[in-house]
């Protein structure tokens, strides 16, 4: 019987239902299956795939007191294609142009038809399983990301068009290796500042709902949903460091270096008046005795016998206990001397000691006599008087300072029964002792302060987003480490080592600088072992009113002479050169005179930059303008007795002409339109280099060279 309409529409009626729900009981028993039968497994499965994972959060800066960057973190990132996400139309109509484009920005190796074919390859291949995750990129810049995520198909995102970027800080020091080892590193053992500020520096790391797109990569994204907990930055770490002091530290410690050929050598540059450290070197000889490199923070952590500088040590102590007078006199005895019983010999080095008997005791501070020394020691103090006095003075005490590591210092305590007959006589011209060049320097450091002792250190604040966290302020260790008189004594000696003694040689016209020269052998009782020298400097300048304490340590100089004078001396004394001549503080004011005329040739002329600025230091001068030009940069022309400041758009040339421009501004100029810059230099820009691109002709490459 032939059914009517209506009853044919019931029966489809009927059978849509029954379709509909055999489906439905099938996804309620899927249902079941998932959350409740098979419950644990799944979960299991889903916990490796979608997981609750650490979120790092963005390390802080490292900075020098003048605001330059001395570390940070730069970001990198690595890009994935997934070529399954895009549609197929959007996938093959543009597949062309995305090949075109790789080839030309990202990996000119392949030709656009070698992309189009892997490209091709990845989402039509049958012969191998599908995979989701092609690498197409690795290192690439933060710059060089946004053109990228501008290519068709790309620009469609993750989700849309399957563009997967991962990103990675890498740590970046912008001066190399300038004060590498103070600075620290973060890879493998955290050293230098990296470490002792880790804790600010690294920042609270946060936690988000991630997933897995490559087990065996163990790459994770996050998902749509928000951070659970966001990640805390890093806080920025600034230092008392001045890079330029450092970068004259340790070209003067590396030159000394080559020429001497030593283990090692250090050199520390510290504020007088507040023990704020402006430079710290450190260079080692590496195992092939072929290069020298920041290896090893000597400066800090390596306690040696520091020889003839601690001879300062012993004339605070004769002068503070009024055990003697400078116009004093004593028999050296023509430089040679035994002590003890066991008969123990104490020799002076300085060949002039061998026609002297009677000398007054400024004359053996100033020509370092080892036997003049040892002689008031073992005949003016009894049993631990000596070793107690000298360690009044802190030499026994660390100094605190912030990096980890500083060595222990030692001064042979002449108290206990086991003390030699020897240690008094020893302990007055540095041995029986052991400090580190920055404990050293520290106690120089106190004389040139007029008796008042700092704690070294070398961070100032640490910041985050521009405002102080913690506010490090200049720590007094001892307010009068010995009276007013001594230490006005003291002074005199170390003039006058410079002045007639064994630093005669150093002396400069320029200006007055005071310091003790230092050679003390390392090795001595070791049989069979070639002797070891340690050439140091320590002193300060100017003499009449210190600015800047410096030590110089070189250890087991091999050629060229071995004496604190002829190798660590030297190495001062370039120091505080240039040094010097870079202090305005310390030269007279240009200003104090008549005010000259002024011509062309005295005023600025072409320099360029932000007109804001440029406006600011002309009126600072007192340099008066008919006009200002409307436009963001600016370049200065200059007339007879007067400056022009004209409109500038390097932009609008074909290839910008910066020069003239500082850095910041040049950089900004060039990177706004597309070009990537290479600095070299510091100063003004005075002149540019365009790298070539592959044809041969100018690229988006150029090295600025800055005077």
């Amino acid at each position: 019987m032939a059914l009517n309409y209506k009853d044919d529409v019931l029966v489809r009626i009927y059978l849509i239902v029954a379709v509909m729900v055999a489906i439905a009981g099938a996804l309620a028993y899927k249902t079941i299956d998932i959350a409740v039968i098979n419950r644990e497994a799944n979960m299991k499965k889903g916990a490796e795939y979608f997981q609750e994972r650490e979120v790092r959060p963005e390390r802080g800066n490292i900075y020098s007191r003048n605001n330059n960057l001395l570390a940070t973190s730069v970001p990198y990132f690595t890009l994935h294609f997934d070529p399954f996400v895009a549609p197929p139309r959007t996938y093959y109509d543009n597949i062309d142009s995305l090949s075109y484009l790789l080839s030309l920005h990202v990996d000119d190796s392949h030709t656009a038809g070698d992309w189009r074919d892997s490209l091709t390859f990845m989402r039509d291949s049958f012969s191998k399983p599908a995979r989701h995750y092609y690498k197409i990129a690795e290192s690439v810049s933060y710059r060089e990301l946004q053109e990228i995520k501008k290519f068709p198909i790309f620009n469609l995102g993750r989700f849309g068009g399957g563009f997967i970027v991962t990103k990675k800080d890498e740590r970046k020091r912008p001066f190399g290796w300038l004060a590498r080892r103070t600075i620290g590193k973060i890879d493998g053992k955290k050293v230098g500042i990296e470490n002792a500020f880790d804790k600010e520096l690294a920042g609270k790391s946060g936690k988000a709902h991630m997933f897995s797109i490559s087990k065996n990569d163990d790459v994770w994204l996050p998902t749509e949903n928000l951070a659970i907990v966001e990640p805390t930055a890093g806080a920025d770490v600034y230092t008392t460091l001045d890079v330029n002091i450092q970068d004259i530290t340790e070209n003067a410690l590396h030159r000394a270096m080559r020429k001497h050929r030593p283990d090692w050598g250090a050199a520390i540059v510290m504020d007088v008046k507040t023990g704020a450290i402006r430079a710290i070197a450190n260079l080692g000889m590496n195992t092939t005795r072929t290069k020298y490199f920041e290896q090893y923070n000597y400066a800090i952590q390596r306690s040696t016998e520091p020889g003839s500088t601690f001879k300062l040590a012993t004339m605070m102590a004769l002068l503070e206990d009024k055990k003697v007078t400078l116009d004093g006199e004593i028999d050296i005895e023509k430089g040679v001397k035994e002590f003890s019983k066991d008969k123990v010999k104490v020799t002076d080095s300085n060949p002039l000691s061998r026609h002297w008997n009677v000398i007054s005791i400024r004359q053996a501070f100033e020509q370092s006599s080892n036997v003049a020394m040892a002689k008031l020691a073992d005949s003016l103090y009894v049993d631990g008087e000596f070793s107690a006095r000298l360690q009044s003075f802190h030499l026994d005490e660390k100094t605190g300072i912030e990096l980890s590591g500083e060595g222990t210092p030692m001064v042979n305590d002449t108290s206990r029964a086991e003390w030699s007959g020897i240690s008094n006589a020893w302990l007055s011209f540095g041995y029986e002792s052991r400090l580190t060049p920055l404990q050293m320097l520290t106690f120089f450091n106190t004389v040139a302060n007029g008796g008042k002792m700092m704690k070294p250190y070398v961070v100032e604040e640490i910041r985050r987003e521009g405002k102080t966290l913690t506010d490090f302020r200049p720590t007094v260790v001892d307010e009068q480490i010995a009276s007013q008189h001594t230490i006005e004594e003291l002074q005199t000696l170390l003039e006058g080592v410079v002045e007639r003694g064994t630093a005669k040689k150093l002396k400069s016209d320029k200006y007055r600088f005071a310091g003790k020269t230092g050679t003390s052998q390392q090795n001595y009782g070791k049989r069979r072992r070639k002797t070891e020298h340690q050439a140091s400097f320590a002193g300060y300048f100017p003499a009449e009113k210190p600015v800047y304490s410096v030590i110089v340590v070189i250890y087991n100089p091999t050629q060229g002479g071995y004496y604190g004078g002829e190798v660590a001396g030297p190495v001062f004394r370039e120091i505080s050169d240039n040094i010097y001549n870079s202090m305005i503080t310390v030269h007279d004011a240009l200003n104090q005179g008549p005010r000259p005329v002024l011509y062309a040739a005295q005023l600025p002329n072409r320099d360029a930059g932000n007109l804001a600025e440029i406006t600011t230091i002309l009126d600072y001068v007192n340099v008066k303008l008919d006009s200002l030009p409307g436009s963001e940069l600016a370049v200065v022309d200059a007339a007879d007795e007067r400056v022009v400041v004209k409109p500038w758009d390097p932009a609008a040339q074909q290839w910008p002409n910066v020069r003239g421009m500082r850095l910041r501004d040049a950089v900004y100029v060039l990177e706004n339109n597309g070009y990537k810059v290479h600095p070299k230099g510091v100063g003004r820009v005075t002149d540019q280099q365009w790298h070539t691109d592959g044809k041969g002709k100018r690229g988006k490459d150029v090295t600025l060279i800055l005077n």
